[in-house]
């Protein structure tokens, strides 16, 4: 048995697929009407693919179905792609899933981005048009959802033209996910559905050119980065995130952080740079944690003269002055 394979109750006529396996023989078991259930193993028999097939010469012969309409061509080919959709299970749950709407198998990775740590959650291979369930998640806590992680590659047997991968990084925003809401490719259900390879190179054919015009502009590149002259930073670099971003309503602490210490590096990498004798940065006071990690990575640095509290008269111990040699 493996997930996504349908499956048969032994004690009963319910019919569903598999979405995970669970402890001590128990699997779960996503029956026709949405709702997943634990069921032991030994209770459910896989559904052959030529049980179909075999009832199918039974029926009598149908007629030839009319030609697609050029409106069912175009929505057949606007839905394909790859997705996450996130299903409505109830009014406080929701269930991720990772589609491939392609004509290609798709291996896959999945996981979770927090505080510079990889949470694994899924890995396998998703079959042309199907789907995996990936994890359930609480609406509630929505605000605390990690950054996800979806790597994939594309694949088939014999010849074809190889696909770029896929890697996308994604982080909700509550005003533009519960707007999302639209009918799911396969699942063909309502769902917050998030293309994964639309607007990007995801999936389309390497040219091999292409790849070499990257090479040689990548060189290039290079040779003028060498050539860059800093730009000198001002005497006052104000690192409350506000000032840094517009988008700080949606990154937690930490993400906040990486981007108020980067911008200190190199504000003070500038400086060194450009033969200033002196900057200060106001990082506020908060819970201190920013002005720590700054003192922390001036202490280990051979070119500062020194460092200490400034303007605490206006600042208190919200600003830092350092002095370079």
């Amino acid at each position: 048995m493996n997930i996504g394979d349908k499956v048969r109750m032994l004690r009963g006529s319910e019919e569903g697929v598999i979405t995970r396996f669970l402890d001590k023989g128990l699997i779960e078991v996503e029956i026709e009407d949405g709702f997943p259930i634990p069921v032991m193993r030994e209770e459910v028999v896989v559904v052959a693919k030529e049980e179909a097939d075999y009832f199918r010469r039974d029926t009598p012969a149908k007629t030839t179905p009319a030609a697609p309409s050029r409106e069912e061509v175009s929505k057949a080919k606007s839905s394909q792609g790859s997705y996450l959709a996130f299903v409505q299970f109830n009014d406080k749950q929701l269930s991720a899933y990772f589609v491939n709407a392609t004509d290609f198998d798709m291996p896959y990775l999945i996981g979770e981005e927090a505080n510079e740590n990889f949470k694994g959650l899924s890995a396998g291979l998703v079959s042309a048009n199907n789907y995996v369930k990936i994890k359930d998640v609480m609406v509630s806590e929505f605000d605390q959802w990690p950054t996800l992680v979806i790597q994939s590659l594309y694949y088939r047997n014999g010849y074809f033209s190889l696909r770029e991968p896929l890697m996308r990084k994604m982080k909700f925003k509550a005003a533009t996910f519960f707007k999302s809401q639209r009918q799911a490719p396969l699942l063909n259900k309502p769902a917050f559905l998030f293309p994964l390879d639309e607007g990007s190179s995801a999936g389309k054919p390497i040219d091999p050119e292409k790849i070499k015009e990257r090479m040689y502009a990548n060189t290039q590149e290079q040779d003028v980065a060498n050539r860059i002259t800093f730009s000198r930073p001002p005497s006052q670099v104000d690192l409350h995130i506000e000032k840094l971003t517009k988008n700080y309503d949606t990154m937690n602490n930490s993400d906040m952080l990486e981007l108020q210490l980067k911008t200190f590096e190199d504000a003070l990498d500038k400086a060194i740079a450009t033969g200033m004798d002196e900057i200060t940065f106001i990082h506020g006071v908060g819970s201190g944690a920013l002005r720590n990690s700054i003192h922390k990575k001036l202490s280990k640095m051979d070119n500062i003269k020194y460092f200490e509290d400034s303007m605490k008269e206006k600042f208190g111990y919200g600003a830092t002055l350092v002095r370079i040699k």
